[in-house]
């Protein structure tokens, strides 16, 4: 892969990367995870498929499969945690009651409930009864809310 994109990430994030690139494992990204928190954030997971993208577009087939492989191992050592933080902070979500607490969980988990994937996962969630299904339509009608300002 060629060295054409534009940006200067900090120590920590070209450290991170590399960490990331270097784990060919569960357990070795499972390592460079807990040494760099920064592999678990929605913008590590972004820019790698913007690096996915970007070696696509020139062309760089093994580039593309590395880092989409990585991405797979990072994947299985999040579900592995337990919770992968977009399903912690949709449960918090549902878990407030409405109004000022609701708005409080959004803030603190703004970066996944502002999300098209945390809207996706709200609608795939299969309401059991028409309770449910009531409490599911009022929380995805206050996320909306949420997200549009």
């Amino acid at each position: 892969m060629t060295n054409d994109i534009d940006t200067t990430p900090d120590d920590n994030a070209q450290a991170a990367l590399q960490a990331f690139l270097n784990a060919e494992d569960f357990d070795a990204m499972e390592e460079a995870l807990d040494d760099y928190p920064l592999l678990g954030e929605p913008s590590f997971e972004q820019a790698v498929e913007e690096l996915i993208e970007h070696a696509g577009s020139l062309g760089d087939a093994e580039a593309v499969l590395r880092f989409q492989d990585r991405l797979d191992i990072l994947y299985d050592v999040l579900d592995n945690l337990g919770a992968t933080p977009l399903e912690e902070a949709v449960e918090a979500f549902l878990n407030a009651e409405e109004g000022t607490e609701s708005a409080e969980v959004y803030a603190q988990y703004e970066e996944w409930l502002d999300s098209d994937e945390a809207a996706a996962f709200l609608d795939s969630v299969e309401p059991v009864d028409p309770e449910t299904a009531q409490f599911l339509a009022q929380k995805r009608a206050v996320l909306t809310a949420l997200r549009a300002g």
